[in-house]
Order: C-alpha cells, then sequence, then structure tokens
C-alpha cells in the first residue's frame, strides 16, 4: 500500500521553496505598490541663487515616507564621502507622498554671497520602510543620490582632465582619471581608440571626477587594446566624445 506522503528532505525542500516563493511575492508587491520619481537629477545653483527646485512624484499605488537630507559631497584618496552639509538646507525634510501625489522640495542655500570656488553636495531621498509590511515580510526600498553643484563667481569654471590606463590593486584593469580644473567632471560613454571610431569600454555613466581629485574605475578592456590608445569620454552631458589628455610624467 503506497502512503500520500513526502520523506522529510523533500518535505524540506518543497517548504524552502514555498517560503522563497511567498518572499519573492511580497517583496514584488510591495516593489510594484511604490514608484518613486524625482526630477531633475542634478541641480546646479549660480553664484547668487537662492535656491533650486526638486520634484518628487508618487507614481505607484501605495502612500511612501520620504526623507531628505543634504550632505557636503567630497573626494579623497580616489574614495567618495559625504560630511555634514553647511550653507544647505532642504525643506521639508520629511514627507509623506500619497498614491500619485508630487511634492515640492526647495533646496536654499542660507549665504546671499556668491561661493569663491564651486561647491558640490549630495541630496538624498530615501525611501523610509513601512513598520508594519517590513515586520510581514521583505521590502525594497529606494534612494536616490541626487548631485548639487552651486557655481562660483568670476566666470564659469571648466574641468582640465588627464587619463590613464593601470592595473587596480585587485587585478584588474581599469582607467585613472584626474581633474586639475576648477570644475567638476561627469564622465561616461568611456572608449578607447580613435575619435572618430572610439570602443566604448564603459557605456553610460562611469561617475564623477571632482576639482583637484583623481578617481580609478574598474573597465573592460579586450585583448586588441593597447597600452597607448586614446581615451575618450562624453563630458558632462556633451553628445560627442572628448579626448583625454594623458597625465604628465612622473
Amino acid at each position: 500500500m503506497e502512503h500520500a506522503s513526502m520523506s522529510r528532505p523533500r518535505l524540506w525542500r518543497a517548504a524552502g521553496v514555498a517560503l522563497l516563493a511567498c518572499l519573492l511575492a511580497s517583496a514584488m508587491a510591495t516593489s510594484a505598490a511604490t514608484s518613486l520619481q524625482v526630477a531633475p537629477t542634478t541641480l546646479q545653483l549660480e553664484p547668487r541663487q537662492r535656491a533650486a527646485e526638486l520634484w518628487l512624484t508618487n507614481s505607484g499605488t501605495a502612500p511612501v515616507n520620504l526623507q531628505v537630507r543634504l550632505f557636503r559631497w567630497v573626494q579623497q584618496d580616489g574614495r567618495e564621502q559625504l560630511l555634514p552639509a553647511d550653507g544647505l538646507l532642504a525643506t521639508p525634510p520629511m514627507q509623506e507622498l500619497a498614491a500619485g501625489q508630487q511634492q515640492l522640495v526647495r533646496v536654499m542655500r542660507t549665504d546671499s554671497e556668491a561661493p569663491a570656488s564651486q561647491q558640490h553636495y549630495r541630496l538624498i531621498v530615501d525611501e523610509v520602510p513601512d513598520l508594519a509590511t517590513r515586520a510581514s515580510g521583505m521590502q525594497f526600498v529606494l534612494r536616490y543620490s541626487i548631485p548639487v553643484f552651486i557655481q562660483p563667481a568670476g566666470g564659469t569654471p571648466a574641468p582640465r582632465l588627464q587619463a590613464r590606463l593601470l592595473r587596480l590593486d585587485d587585478g584588474r584593469s581599469g582607467v585613472e582619471i584626474g581633474n586639475s580644473g576648477d570644475s567638476y567632471a561627469q564622465i561616461a560613454d568611456l572608449a578607447l581608440g580613435s575619435v572618430e571610431r572610439p570602443r566604448i569600454v564603459h557605456p553610460g555613466l562611469l561617475g564623477y571626477v571632482l576639482p583637484g581629485q583623481v578617481m580609478r574605475w574598474p573597465v573592460e578592456r579586450t585583448a586588441v587594446d593597447r597600452d597607448n590608445d586614446q581615451i575618450t569620454a562624453k563630458i558632462n552631458g556633451e553628445s560627442t566624445q572628448t579626448p583625454l589628455s594623458p597625465p604628465p610624467a612622473r
């Protein structure tokens, strides 16, 4: 006579699969319920501009609680750091956004004088987890990190970039980009080869290099690459590739 029962290992495996399916379903349902969007994705303030505006939109089907914070953005020894902000405020700092609702966030300067050099901040928008939902299962929360730049008096600064290929400490191929100019540089579509026929080795946004800093990133290279390949990239949203000069000989 056959018994309609599972062995214990098979029962445990089946229970594990069922539990995983429930957790994934809960996470997918929570993720689909809230959908946070921000605009614009970068804020620029002119030398004497006192405030900038950021719009938050909940395009999902459930309310979302948000926290907005400002940090001073620095780079040191090739690493990003967020430090306590001075000179900027974001209001409102906390907000519950209903489904389909929009909220205006104002980023305001506390100093009316134009800065002597370009200033760099990050505006962090966090979705605050709902305690009831978190207790009942997994919940994915969103975070946006938005660059905020305040331009200095005395004209528009510009980056001056130098780039070279190198081997990173972990053994991977990488690129080092230094910025000896007075303005940030947003690096996108990093490529090797000529400007006319670039080979994109990192499509999309690579990162930022702030003035006076050096940053390194891993990049994929192919067997046909040569160490003397021209390095090009799209700088600060430009549509064309810009050649990056090699660093001065040491």
